[in-house]
């Protein structure tokens, strides 16, 4: 059986959102500092308040869907205030010449293209958190009935999010460019134009595709209020959670555990693996003698993960074809284990370096073709048992606290990152002692893969908690 209608016009929706968004993330920092003339530290911290507010409010944009919008009007009102954010943002930067002679920034005024930058990020904010978590959940309704098939529909939805996330960097650099404040203008033009055409498809999807084989149509409603929700009596609907509800969400919480840990490893090659690129790999393509800048190797994952995501999801098909179900809980722990052995590949590499030489970048190449083997099997996966498991009026809700613990793993991730060894021996968590670079990876690949084996040991009970197929 194949995958239903829906799942291709939900995910070029998310595309459009991705392509939007990561122009957005990619250009905000050079924006402030180059344009409105904040200082760097400044600028990173309006980009961490504004990174990290879209993943907390999203607890908020998942219970307003579920009791009171339904799926359609939450996504609808997500894009509609990305989209606002970002002709905002293009307005506010066709006012370059108004900042032209201004050199720096007070702390205690701001200026009119200041404000109106900040009004931009305050609806981006609270267009991605109503979009994120309600496009995700919403891809479960068409699902219900044949959950086999939700970790091939959530990898078709990562693929295409990739596919946005790569084309994003593609567009700054060949519209935006560097140091160009003229220019950021038609950067967001750009982002508003994908979000526009993100829209059109949902909007223009709506009839023919967002419906179930019956015809019945999905997503009007919130959960609160469906046929469903309608049938059960007051009891059945009422306060208390049942015992198979309870240990479902014991089995989420453990979910969410791994994709903290994923994201706490996964989220280092913003930072460690920049700081290793610049002082300890020659960034000289072999062959062509091409040198290329650290930030080369972040567009490497986007990229793996497209030509990897067709053979996951022909891979996982084929073997329910032959009702051979491999657990979505099977997969999360394979997927631990690969992250702790990316980071060993780092760790040889460093280990078998000496001081003043500068390891083959094809050693960084392994490692992030690792990590995003890891990534296939435990993002999209984790997104997609969620969905699975939490009570159906919690979904949009559960997916909200998904995403939430990304902003957690990345205050855990940045205090990792402070202890990078570059120069001279640190301390992790002001506990454990990290003599070198070689320690450093050391501590990540033992970490991972200790963790994978432990929940691969305990596989089977975490699958007969779930007290159904996940």
């Amino acid at each position: 059986m194949g995958q239903h209608k829906s799942i291709y016009a939900i995910s070029s929706t998310a595309m459009f959102e991705s392509v939007s968004y990561y122009i957005f993330a990619g250009v905000l920092v050079m924006y402030m500092i180059d344009v409105l003339h904040f200082s760097d530290p400044f600028s990173t911290y309006i980009f961490g308040v504004a990174y990290g507010s879209t993943y907390i409010l999203q607890l908020i944009g998942g219970y307003v869907c579920d009791k009171y919008l339904g799926n359609r009007k939450a996504v609808i009102f997500g894009i509609t205030f990305i989209l606002i954010a970002q002709l905002i943002f293009t307005y506010d930067a066709s006012l370059f010449n108004i900042t032209a002679n201004v050199h720096e920034h007070s702390a205690l005024l701001f200026t009119y293209p200041e404000i109106i930058f900040l009004l931009g990020v305050c609806a981006m904010s609270v267009g991605v958190s109503f979009f994120k978590v309600n496009i995700a959940s919403f891809i479960n309704l068409f699902y219900k009935e044949d959950s086999k098939l939700m970790d091939s529909a959530f990898s078709i939805f990562y693929l295409f999010i990739n596919i946005g996330g790569l084309m994003a960097p593609l567009i700054i650099n060949s519209v935006v460019g560097v140091h160009h404040p003229e220019l950021y203008q038609y950067g967001f033009l750009i982002a508003a134009i994908s979000m526009f055409l993100g829209l059109l498809v949902f909007v223009l999807s709506r009839k023919r595709f967002f419906v179930l084989d019956n015809g019945e149509p999905v997503g009007v409603k919130p959960i609160s209020k469906t046929q469903i929700s309608e049938r059960k009596s007051d009891e059945d609907s009422g306060k208390k959670l049942s015992k198979i509800e309870i240990d479902g969400f014991k089995v989420v919480f453990l979910i969410l555990i791994s994709t903290l840990v994923f994201q706490v490893f996964f989220q280092q090659i913003f930072t460690t693996l920049i700081l290793l690129a610049e002082s300890h790999v020659n960034n000289v393509i072999p062959f062509i003698n091409q040198s290329v800048s650290p930030s080369f190797y972040l567009s490497l994952g986007p990229l793996f993960v497209i030509l990897l995501s067709p053979i996951y999801i022909k891979l996982f098909n084929s073997y329910e074809n032959k009702d051979k179900h491999v657990s979505s809980i099977t997969k999360i722990g394979i997927g631990l284990l690969l992250l702790g052995v990316s980071f060993f590949v780092l760790f040889i590499a460093m280990n078998h370096t000496g001081a003043n030489i500068k390891i083959n970048m094809a050693w960084i190449v392994l490692f992030i073709f690792i990590l995003e083997n890891a990534e296939l099997l435990i993002m999209p996966v984790t997104l997609s048992a969620i969905t699975k498991l939490a009570p159906e009026k919690f979904t949009s809700s559960m997916i909200g606290v998904y995403y939430v613990t990304f902003s957690i793993a990345s205050v855990i991730a940045g205090l990792c990152a402070s202890a990078f060894p570059n120069q001279n021996p640190t301390m992790l968590f002001n506990i454990i002692p990290i003599a070198n670079l070689s320690t450093y990876f050391l501590f990540f690949a033992i970490l991972g893969i200790v963790i994978g084996g432990i929940w691969l040991l305990f596989k089977n009970k975490i699958v007969k908690l779930a007290h159904k197929p996940v």
